[in-house]
This record gives structure tokens, sequence and C-alpha cells, in this order.
């Protein structure tokens, strides 16, 4: 549903990548420019600011939290548990059992 390009507004699509490709601690990490790939807006610079536009928007509805990012999307163990994929996020530093452990996006 992520990919899905009638689900309109893209921020929608964000809260499902998040929930699509999140690991078991609910952190769904992407390479540089997947995101923007995964949501169909392309590649490069524009690309990347029309994805951070959309996390952006998700941030403030809450459908993703705060420290969320073009990177990593977190989801709140409360909205998402997961019984396979990783217990770590490489890009927040955070493994099974930390509570949050953010750095500046």
């Amino acid at each position: 549903m992520a990919k899905d390009e009638n689900i309109s507004p893209r921020h929608i699509r964000v809260h499902f990548a998040a929930l699509g490709y999140g690991n078991q601690i609910g952190h769904a990490e992407f390479g540089q420019g997947e995101l923007a790939q995964i949501l169909g807006v392309g590649y490069g610079r524009d690309a990347d600011k029309a994805a951070h536009k959309a996390v952006a928007a998700a941030k403030a509805l809450g459908l993703v939290l705060p420290e969320s990012g073009l990177r990593c999307l977190v989801l709140p163990h409360t909205q998402f548990q997961k019984g396979k994929g990783t217990v770590s996020c490489a890009y927040h530093g955070a493994r099974i059992g930390d509570v949050y452990r953010t750095v500046p996006l």
C-alpha cells in the first residue's frame, strides 16, 4: 500500500511504509533515497524534499513518531508489534528493550 499511487495523500502512504517495512521494534530503515522511491516521487534532491514533506505531515498527525525521518520511520510500541525482522535499528542505535534512544535528524 505504501507504493500504491492511488492512495492519497502521501503521508498516509508513509504510515503504510512504516507498517510494512518495520522490524520487531517498530523501526523501518531505508537506504538513501529509498523511501522517496517507495512513495513514487522519483530520485534525487527534489524527490527527497517531497518525501520529507510527507514524513513531516505524517509526524504532525501522529502516524509516525517525531524521531522519524527519511532513513527510518518509527512507530510506537503500543501500535506495532511484529514477530519477524531485526530487533535493532542501526540508524537510531536502538535495540529491543530500549525505551527511546534518538539521534538528531
